[in-house]
């Protein structure tokens, strides 16, 4: 079973296997989030709407969408 970003708990941190989502693979890629990073959940949104991910020392924002494309180790 694969596991996405929506799995991991705050501060709690991943290494990107692939995307799971070809449409959202071209945005996730160009804005740094490639396989074999590591990835640190930063913060949810109370309400699931966007989530805050942490890649090197780079802070990035995600939709529920696109964070569920990420498929992690």
């Amino acid at each position: 079973m694969n596991r996405s970003v929506l799995d991991l708990q705050n501060g709690e941190e991943a290494t990107v296997k692939e995307f799971s989502d070809s449409s959202m693979a071209c945005k996730l890629l160009t804005v740094g989030i490639i396989p074999d990073s590591r990835i640190t959940m930063i913060r949810k949104s109370p309400f699931g709407g966007a989530y805050c991910l942490k890649l090197g020392d780079t802070f990035i924002a995600v939709r529920e969408k696109e964070a569920k494309s990420i498929v992690i180790l």
